[in-house]
């Protein structure tokens, strides 16, 4: 008779792991793990891992199993604090037993310390392409004078110049403006995790306490209103902290 799923995840050692908590501070969890395996909590003196066991030691990744991932942690975190693991993380199961819950104990507990009561709070500023090229052409002489040049006369490299000058004013006032609203938004959290900006004003995730949601939420709206010619702004959130998981304890 071939072996079932479960068991032939049991007989491989080798468990996904989602996050963890401190023990007994979750029950059941109805999210379907990676794989569609049920997640188990694998208990310590005080902490629990949150693992899923695997058929095989090698994980094959997949675009489902990644909203899986998140789907476990968010049921997890609306119950309790969670310290989230990376994506696709894997290991053998004495490493959680004995590593993570033995051996890293007292690190773990500090680590959901330091999470407990916030949220992770990501956001998003663009700009409106239309309105920042009429700003920069507005408060740029040089820049005005060259786009209002007749095309003909302004030959090659009149069109060249025109496009470094936009180019760096562009750089210039995202720059300024990031540095604005970060220094705004970061004073309403404990802790900041910034991607590069790219084509974004801002693109980041703000660890925030629930006690000051409603006053984030409300600086948000006011820089909204405030930039809404020019920036448009995308907000998500409260959500598990996984941004921040690892500047408290790499798993």
């Amino acid at each position: 008779m071939a072996a079932s799923d479960t068991e032939q995840r049991e007989t491989t050692g080798t468990v996904y792991v989602y996050g963890i908590v401190r023990s007994g501070a979750i029950g059941k969890i109805s999210a379907e793990g990676v794989g569609g395996a049920p997640v188990e909590q694998v208990e310590g003196t005080g902490l629990a891992a949150l693992v899923s066991a695997l058929p095989t030691a090698e994980l094959r990744v997949k675009r489902r199993d990644l909203d899986r991932h998140l789907q476990v942690l968010e049921e997890v975190f609306e119950a309790t604090t969670v310290l989230p693991c990376s994506f696709a993380t894997v290991v053998s199961r004495d490493d959680v037993t004995n590593g993570l819950l033995v051996e890293r104990r007292g690190e773990l507990l500090s680590a959901l310390d330091q999470l407990d009561g916030k949220v992770q709070m990501n956001v998003k500023a663009t700009y409106v392409e239309e309105e920042l090229l009429r700003d920069i052409v507005k408060s740029n002489p040089q820049v005005a004078r060259l786009r209002t040049k007749p095309s003909g006369g302004a030959g090659y490299s009149g069109q060249l110049q025109l496009g470094e000058l936009v180019a760096a004013a562009v750089a210039e006032r995202r720059e300024r403006d990031s540095d604005r609203l970060l220094h705004e938004l970061a004073d309403l959290a404990d802790d900041v995790a910034v991607e590069p900006a790219q084509d974004n004003v801002i693109k980041g995730s703000f660890l925030v306490r629930r006690a000051g949601l409603r006053r984030f939420d409300r600086a948000i709206e006011d820089m909204a209103r405030r930039e809404q010619t020019l920036m448009q702004f995308g907000v998500i959130g409260p959500l598990p902290p996984t941004a921040f998981a690892s500047r408290y304890a790499e798993i």
